[in-house]
């Protein structure tokens, strides 16, 4: 007898997990906690403690839409012990960690490299770029070691999700604000990618699958409503696909991920971009 569900949709639901979602109260973060709820996941909602009652909405709205059981906290994810902490409350709360998408993230600076001061944040470049790799890069570390370590201890295994960036694979235009990006982002989702294969080789032994995924530009109101048309004609011009990507677009890739149906995928990226990096 197959040890798989007969039909193949059933392999994609999550009944009876916990999905641990950081960044939850942002964009990606909010549709992938939704995505994970509707294939019947409970959901722990985390963002930084300064955004704990938008977590706590988010929470709510996803327990009252889905009938899940799910909860919003708040936590500074570069800070280990906080980190530990967090997780056995979510143990807790929840009885285990099965899925965690670990998600959360910051932006780098519009300003180049060779400008020692960073203007755009008030601050020595150097600083900006040390804070960046802190959130974008050793926050990713700290949140996959503790969720493994407590999935190992359950022993059932698990799925890690990272969340990459097309800025792993290429250099952003420049051209797009005038001035080169600073370099912060796209090291902190380079290594982002590294972290998630090798990670990904040391506890694959224990049934938990470490995979990444790499959005390529995506619409995000607060940050593209506004830009001047020009820009947003680069944004969405710069692929094939002629259009940046919906959020939504990212939901299956993240539930494939979380699920079942990728039990054979270990240490993958999926790089999701509407082709631009063919071009």
């Amino acid at each position: 007898m197959s040890k798989y569900k007969e039909n193949v949709l059933d392999r994609f639901r999550l009944d009876g997990k916990t999905a641990v979602v950081t960044g939850g109260a942002g964009n990606i973060g909010r549709h992938s906690a939704r995505a994970m709820a509707q294939a019947g996941a409970n959901i722990a909602i985390v963002d930084l403690p300064a955004c704990l009652e938008r977590s706590k909405e988010v929470a709510a709205d996803l327990s009252s839409a889905y009938g899940v059981k799910a909860v919003g906290y708040g936590c500074d994810l570069v800070d280990r012990n906080a980190v530990e902490q967090l997780f056995e409350q979510i143990e807790k709360d929840f009885g285990s960690v099965d899925v965690v998408h670990n998600n959360a993230g910051v932006g780098g600076a519009l300003v180049p490299d060779i400008e020692s001061w960073d203007s755009e944040h008030d601050m020595p470049h150097i600083d900006h770029f040390r804070q960046v790799l802190d959130i974008n890069l050793v926050s990713i570390y700290i949140v996959a070691v503790t969720a493994a370590r407590i999935m190992k201890r359950e022993g059932h295994g698990g799925s890690i999700i990272n969340t990459g960036s097309l800025a792993a694979h290429i250099v952003n235009m420049g051209t797009v604000f005038e001035t080169m990006d600073d370099s912060s982002y796209g090291v902190a989702k380079a290594g982002v990618l590294y972290f998630t294969r090798h990670f990904a080789s040391q506890v694959s032994r224990y049934g938990i699958r470490v995979n990444s995924i790499s959005p390529g530009y995506c619409y995000s109101p607060g940050l593209h409503d506004g830009l001047p048309k020009d820009i947003l004609d680069t944004y969405n011009n710069s692929q094939p696909a002629k259009r940046m990507m919906d959020v939504e677009e990212l939901q299956g890739a993240i539930l494939y991920l979380a699920s079942d149906a990728s039990s054979y995928c270990v240490g993958m990226d999926l790089l999701i971009d509407g082709g631009h990096v063919i071009w």
